[in-house]
C-alpha cells in the first residue's frame, strides 16, 4: 500500500535531474572533494601507509625580481578629479 502511494507520488512531482549535493542527500551521504587517495590500508591491520608516487605535488616557478600588476583595460579613462576623503563625507 506504501509502496503504490509513493510511487504515485514520485509520477505526479517528477524526478529531479539536478546533480546530488551534500544538501540533497541524508545525513550519511557524503560527496568529498574528488581528489584520490594518497595511500592504502594494510591488510590485517588498522594502519595506513602513504605511497611516496600517489602524494601531490604543486609546481610553482621562481617569482624573485617578479612584481604582480592589477590588470587594468586600455578602454578605461584616468578620472578627471581626485576625490578627497573629506570631499567624500561631505557629499
Amino acid at each position: 500500500m506504501a509502496f503504490r502511494s509513493n510511487l504515485v507520488t514520485m509520477l505526479a512531482r517528477g524526478a529531479s535531474r539536478k546533480p546530488l549535493s551534500p544538501k540533497g542527500g541524508n545525513k550519511n551521504y557524503y560527496k568529498g572533494t574528488g581528489s584520490k587517495a594518497m595511500g592504502k590500508f594494510v591488510e590485517g591491520k588498522s594502519e595506513y601507509r602513504i605511497m611516496p608516487s600517489k602524494v601531490r605535488q604543486f609546481v610553482v616557478p621562481d617569482l624573485t625580481g617578479f612584481t604582480l600588476k592589477a590588470y587594468v583595460s586600455w578602454a578605461v579613462e584616468p578620472p578627471k578629479a581626485t576625490l578627497t576623503k573629506e570631499d567624500f563625507l561631505r557629499s
